[in-house]
């Protein structure tokens, strides 16, 4: 029985030790992005002194600088974000300044939200926000959390997908991109960045994401970034360096 006693406590001794490691590497590496978006944006004032709360429930700094870096060099005129919050903010800030011709379109699920965001920040005249609830949709005989009436806006083009929202799912999650995909062309040039990679119903998304784009023929790169969280980027051939950052 000491034995038993000595080998469990043991291997939770382990268990633990490899768990903080794996947490002291993720936290590592979140601080190299943390140095690397502060390089990318020197120089930019509008960023330097865009108040944003980078972290915990919002994108972490390698969510941001794959964002930043999007909108920096491939200019996309039009946009659509899932969740509106910090990334809100950037995207607006970009349009405000440097993306003078481009249209923005966010889907919240929370008015309420929407509202007190309000309060504290002024949104571009160019970009609009859309409040879908959220609801429970059958996929493949599991409950997922998706926006209702998001199929109005599936044949729409867009040349950059930010999906933050709505809240995750685990078996798959954040589904909503699929119909814009389904409704995808040969042609059509886009970069979707999916965060919260790390997470299983996420993981499963980004591979279903690969999935309908292989049984349509559309070229593409795909990447995972890994910093305290891990955020996926899937571009197709026109923007395919944004998974090379």
């Amino acid at each position: 029985m000491i034995l038993f006693n000595s080998i469990k406590n043991l291997k939770m001794f382990l268990y633990k030790q490899k768990k903080m490691q794996a947490d002291i590497k993720k936290q590592t590496l979140e601080l190299v992005w943390a140095h690397v978006y502060h390089d990318s944006i020197r120089g930019k004032e509008f960023l330097e002194k865009l108040p944003l709360n980078i972290g915990r429930w919002a994108g972490n700094y390698t969510f941001f600088y794959i964002l930043s870096r999007a909108l920096m060099e491939y200019r996309p005129l039009k946009i659509i974000e899932f969740g509106l919050g910090e990334s809100t903010k950037m995207i607006s800030a970009y349009m405000e300044n440097e993306l003078l011709d481009s249209q923005h379109l966010v889907i919240e699920q929370n008015e309420d939200w929407l509202n007190n965001f309000l309060t504290r920040f002024r949104l571009s005249e160019r970009t609009t926000v859309e409040i879908l609830p959220q609801i429970k949709v059958d996929y493949e005989g599991e409950f997922i959390n998706a926006y209702k009436g998001i199929e109005k806006f599936t044949k729409n083009k867009y040349d950059l997908f930010v999906i933050d929202g709505p809240l995750k799912s685990e078996v798959i999650s954040r589904i909503d991109i699929f119909g814009f995909l389904e409704n995808a062309e040969h042609s059509d040039q886009f970069i979707i960045i999916l965060d919260d990679c790390q997470r299983k119903g996420e993981q499963r998304t980004f591979e279903a994401i690969c999935e309908i784009l292989n049984d349509k023929d559309i070229i593409y790169t795909k990447n995972k970034f890994r910093g305290s969280e891990t955020v996926g980027v899937i571009a197709t051939e026109e923007y395919k360096w944004i998974t090379s950052i």
